[in-house]
């Protein structure tokens, strides 16, 4: 029962620690092409 409890425990960790991986990826890719296009946009303009 102890071992169940300690499983579960450790597979909600691994969850939440994929979640923000996963999240903080998508934000980088975000700010990346945001950065990028901008930089576009800013050297299209001059």
């Amino acid at each position: 029962m102890k071992s169940s409890r300690v499983l579960s425990a450790i597979f909600v960790l691994l969850a939440l620690a994929l979640g923000s991986l996963a999240t903080s990826a998508c934000t980088s890719a975000t700010d990346t092409g945001a950065s990028s296009s901008s930089g576009n946009g800013s050297g299209g303009g001059y």
